[in-house]
């Protein structure tokens, strides 16, 4: 009977002890240990400058990052896919790599987006004799060019001459491609779009001859601004989101009609500008269900939110009168990409200065604009690869919940892809 005893309470001690272990393992925020190595994972294309700038979850929960390689001096587009597992997924181009050469000297991914189809669209820009053009890509889903699109599975977009890159793509239901960024206008810079048809033609319905642009400040003699996010909300109309010099910089948003022409019933005249304090800048969009827009970026070397209601004024339901800062550490924090979870919760990701390093920095928030006592420390994570230079540029929600961030490792003075996946 003592025996007995002896081991029932053995078991129940081990059983506390599993589940303990099982609570600690699933602490929302903690490095997913099945990803990767610890939940981290790097990737080098062979060369000295790789990155990734975006980052996106199939279907199958394959992830596919999209950025930039350097390889004997050349700089192309490089996607890379892994396996649920962070592992390369070798049934995808060369190893599970894919390098893309526009013929130019430097040439980018600033997004990347899955097609319904199964197909992936990379957009960036492509430098030809000092000027950039919008630069897109499609690919199969083995990783090769599709024949289909545009030459030979690429697309270049001149804007009259002066330089223009994209940062940001959405797709819409009917299959057309919307880009995003900007174009040196006058001399300046101004919000820049561009809509295709899905064969990679230019879509001429859509503002003059398939592209737009957007200037702010005009009471200022010039424009200053650049779009870094685009979204389409289900009525069609698109959202660009940015940072524009305005007396200052801040966060710069505009709406447009399904044909381009800017919507008169969002902000003032199509366009709205908001401004947190000193070098404000915006980086990111997301459209919630009930139709309001959440726009990230930094401010002061924070954390930056700004909640919109649809016709463009601040949510004063949203943080303070709207918005939201987040601070890290004493400097250098920045949210440069931003994702909504289906239970409304908000996931920001960027980077923060932490002992002399930059790191990956995430925070989460709940829809109220309160930083998610349940993730992390406090609603903050931070993550080290290395002892350099560590930074989120792109962030994705997997069907499962978990966070996938994705950005740049600097180790040993070569610069890689890195993914982390969180819990």
């Amino acid at each position: 009977m003592i025996q007995r005893l002896k081991r029932l309470g053995s078991l129940v001690a081990l059983a506390s002890a599993v589940a303990s272990t099982s609570i600690y393992a699933q602490t929302p925020g903690a490095l997913d240990a099945s990803f990767g190595r610890g939940g981290r994972v790097v990737t080098n294309f062979g060369g000295t400058g790789d990155m990734a700038r975006s980052v996106v979850v199939q279907p199958d929960g394959k992830l596919v990052a999209a950025g930039t390689t350097n390889v004997s001096g050349a700089t192309d587009f490089a996607l890379a896919r892994y396996n649920s597992d962070g592992r390369l997924d070798h049934s995808f181009g060369t190893g599970g790599k894919v390098v893309t050469d526009f013929a130019g000297s430097y040439d980018s991914v600033g997004a990347v987006t899955l097609q319904a189809d199964g197909k992936i669209v990379a957009g960036g820009w492509s430098v030809v004799d000092s000027i950039a053009n919008f630069a897109l890509a499609r690919y199969n889903s083995d990783g090769t060019l599709d024949a289909g699109f545009g030459t030979e599975g690429k697309v270049r977009t001149d804007f009259g001459g002066v330089s223009s890159q994209v940062f940001s793509i959405a797709l819409q239901p009917d299959g057309k491609i919307v880009v995003a960024g900007y174009a040196n206008v006058d001399g300046g810079a101004d919000f820049a779009l561009a809509r295709y048809n899905s064969d990679g033609t230019v879509d001429t319905t859509f503002g003059s001859e398939g592209k737009v642009t957007t200037a702010f400040g005009a009471d200022q003699g010039f424009s200053f601004a650049q779009a870094n996010s685009v979204a389409i909300q289900p009525d069609g109309r698109i959202v660009a989101a940015g940072s524009a010099f305005v007396g200052g910089f801040g966060f710069a948003l505009a709406r447009y009609n399904s044909d381009g022409t800017l919507d008169a019933g969002f902000g003032a005249g199509g366009t709205v500008t908001s401004s947190f304090g000193l070098n404000c800048r915006g980086f990111s969009v997301a459209l919630q269900p009930d139709g309001k827009i959440v726009a990230a970026g930094t401010v002061n070397a924070d954390f930056a939110l700004a909640r919109y209601n649809s016709d463009g004024t601040l949510d004063g339901n949203f943080g303070f009168g709207g918005k939201v800062t987040t601070d890290f550490a004493r400097s250098s924090d920045g949210a440069l990409a931003m994702a909504i979870q289906p239970d409304g919760k908000i996931v920001a990701v960027g980077q923060t200065f932490v002992n002399a390093n930059f790191d990956f920095a995430v925070a989460r928030y709940e829809s109220s604009g309160s930083l998610d006592a349940e993730f992390g420390t406090g609603g903050k994570v931070t993550t080290n690869f290395a002892d350099l230079a560590d930074q989120a540029y792109s962030v994705t929600i997997q069907p499962d919940g978990k966070i996938v961030a994705a950005g740049i490792v600097n180790i040993q003075g070569r610069t890689s892809l890195a993914l982390a996946r969180y819990l």
